[in-house]
């Protein structure tokens, strides 16, 4: 008597599972990869620094645009341009938001046209309410 086989010779199907997690894995990246990135208002050019900081958890990013002509310094919180003179009242909203009391940081990103009067001017304002306070810089040599 003649023995025969009962299983399949070549079950395709499974030979494909682990190539179909690949191509899920390689299309989630670009979605997900943008909110990883801190966003903020716009894209400045800041100074160089030879400093770095520690990681630093859930900052506000205040961003000091460049003045073009005679208008002033555009100032964004995050991602909302504001005045420089309602600087304290956004920042006290974004703290006053669920999750806002671990708030304890912003960081400054200031464009190298900014005026360092401004820059300080937005530094006692952010020390006067009690958050640490940082400028962010380009590492010395990078070209962003």
């Amino acid at each position: 008597m003649k023995l025969e086989m009962t299983l399949p010779a070549r079950p395709g199907f499974l030979h494909m599972l682990p190539g179909l997690d690949i191509i899920a894995l390689i299309l989630m990246f670009p979605l997900l990869g943008p909110s990883f990135v801190q966003q903020t208002g716009i894209d400045v050019q800041v100074h160089e620094s030879p400093w770095r900081y520690e990681q630093m958890d859930n900052p506000i990013v205040v961003t000091l645009g460049a003045a073009v002509g005679d208008r002033v310094v555009p100032v964004w919180v995050n991602k909302n341009e504001i005045s420089l003179a309602g600087l304290e009242t956004a920042i006290e909203a974004l703290r006053s938001e669920d999750g806002g009391d671990t708030i304890t940081t912003v960081v400054i990103r200031s464009d190298v046209s900014v005026p360092s009067g401004i820059e300080k001017e937005v530094v006692n304002r952010v020390i006067k309410l009690g958050l640490r306070c940082g400028l962010v810089g380009k590492p010395v040599g990078k070209s962003r």
